[in-house]
């Protein structure tokens, strides 16, 4: 998409006219595209120079591109060194689609260079000795050292090519072949915004449609574990049924069950360390929290599945959407737990964009217990004291592997509500995999609400103290743990 050669010169011709005009203001307005304002015999005129990947030309324009956030360092340059000289000449240099504006100010001669060459453009201010003073972006050239403080070598000559006419001059124009190549890129660039615009919707949707399947995998998985609580509930009855029969201390008891079939012998497996009437109510209270889940499994498969369905609908819609819906669309992706990541407001890469960036990233990763409440884990040491002192809320539930290194994470609560079971569990399971206990077949899980946690003066990040806290001796639950991984949300909005 970038000007042939030819369209270059044929440019260049039609810019004559600006010689002797005044440079009144430059603009950097992305990394390798600037504007001139310039003022001459012919009056106001707005000069475009742009080596920017695929989109690389020269030509007169009347609308000036926006601004970015932030000013790029080239243009503090360019402001300094030509702001109020005069355009003495515009001219092509032997080589590939290469164009000189040769500058004159009041320290001197300087030229200002611009390698028109598709994805290896580039801008460049020489001084009068053809040493390089500055360049819009970094040398892509791996033959040539365009580098500050070097001289400047201009490429290769190419063999020209033979090229079609593509722009037609609008008649009437100040410069009529400059508005025709304006008129064409202003439609290139609006369908480069909205292709922009989908793939950064599509992507995060497309992966929140990834999770929701994983997701409902792993709670039909959990679903399927309900007939197994059949069998502890069997056990549990027989276990009532001959307590006598059962010794204190025993690891396993031999007990008769009753079927239409007639008796027969089954061994039951006892903890020891439990009286015979815990090791019966153990049984009955697995039986019923596993029962008990499976009509909150229900609920939340038919929650996971109509997200599923609803971003596979909000896919369709963004594949076909024009600029205006983009915003609705990207309200209802944040609305689904798939929203793109937000847009940096300074320029890509600046030490202002990475401070921000670190400042606003989200410091949690999110999760859904098998009820439905969200659970929070802290993404690093920083980011734990965040959460906990700044995100999470003094009724909220706060765990911590106890007495390991570890993420914090946070239950929301509503106000004088506690966490259900199943809630308590999902939560500990995610404190023990996001801490120094991964993989350990039990540990101890301290929780707390977030209004008991503090922060010592001067300890290092992530470091707190709690009181008032219950301990939870956890035995791991693989299943339960592929669960929640495989149903992480998004967390932008």
């Amino acid at each position: 998409m970038s000007l042939g050669a030819g369209e270059i010169d044929a440019v260049i011709r039609e810019l004559a006219p600006l010689a002797g005009a005044r440079v009144d203001a430059v603009r950097v307005h992305a990394e390798r595209a600037l504007t001139l304002e310039l003022y001459g015999r012919s009056g106001p005129a707005l000069l475009l120079l742009s080596a920017e990947p695929d989109v690389t030309r020269l030509h007169v324009v009347r609308a000036r591109p926006p601004q970015p956030p932030s000013p790029f360092p080239f243009q503090a340059v360019l402001r300094r060194e030509i702001e109020g000289a005069r355009l003495v000449a515009i001219e092509s240099l032997p080589g590939d689609r290469v164009v000189s504006l040769a500058l004159e100010t009041s320290r001197g001669a300087v030229r200002l260079v611009a390698e028109l060459t598709g994805r290896h453009g580039n801008l460049f201010l020489l001084g009068d000795d053809g040493i390089i003073r500055a360049s819009a972006g970094r040398n892509l050239s791996q033959r040539r050292k365009l580098v500050a403080g070097e001289p400047y070598e201009a490429p290769a000559p190419q063999p020209a090519r033979p090229e079609r006419p593509r722009f037609t001059a609008e008649p009437g124009a100040p410069f009529p072949l400059s508005a025709a190549i304006e008129a064409h890129y202003s439609a290139f660039e609006q369908e480069r915004i909205v292709a922009e615009g989908r793939r950064r919707l599509r992507e995060p949707v497309r992966a929140g449609v990834a999770r929701a399947s994983r997701a409902l995998v792993k709670l039909a998985e959990e679903a399927a574990r309900v007939p197994a609580a059949e069998a502890d509930r069997r056990v549990a009855d027989l276990l009532k049924s001959n307590l006598r029969a059962v010794r204190r201390g025993a690891r396993e008891v031999t007990v008769t069950e009753w079927t239409e079939e007639g008796p027969r012998e089954v061994q039951v497996a006892l903890d020891p360390a439990l009286t015979p009437q815990a090791n019966m109510e153990r049984y009955y209270r697995r039986y019923r929290r596993i029962v008990e889940s499976a009509a909150r499994m229900e609920a939340r498969t038919a929650e996971v599945r109509g997200r599923e369905a609803a971003l596979r609908a909000l896919l369709g819609e963004i594949d076909a959407a024009p600029l205006e819906e983009l915003p609705r669309l990207e309200r209802e992706a944040r609305r689904l737990g798939a929203g793109p990541r937000p847009q940096p407001a300074t320029r890509p890469g600046s030490a202002a964009e990475r401070a921000r960036a670190r400042e606003e990233a989200v410091p949690y990763r999110a999760f859904r217990s098998a009820t439905g409440a969200a659970i929070l884990v802290g993404r690093g040491a920083a980011e734990n004291d965040r959460l906990t002192l700044r995100v999470a809320r003094g009724n909220d539930l706060w765990l911590h592997a106890r007495g390991i290194t570890g993420a914090h994470v946070v239950v929301r609560l509503e106000k004088g509500r506690g966490p259900d079971q199943d809630t308590l569990l999902d939560a500990a399971h995610l404190a023990l995999h996001f801490s120094d206990a991964r993989g350990a077949p039990q540990a101890d899980v301290a929780y707390t609400r977030a209004k008991y946690v503090r922060k010592p003066k001067g300890a290092a990040p992530g470091a707190v103290t709690y009181s008032q806290e219950k301990v939870l001796l956890l035995r791991t639950e693989p299943q339960r743990v592929e669960r929640l991984l495989a149903e992480e949300e998004g967390t932008e909005g």
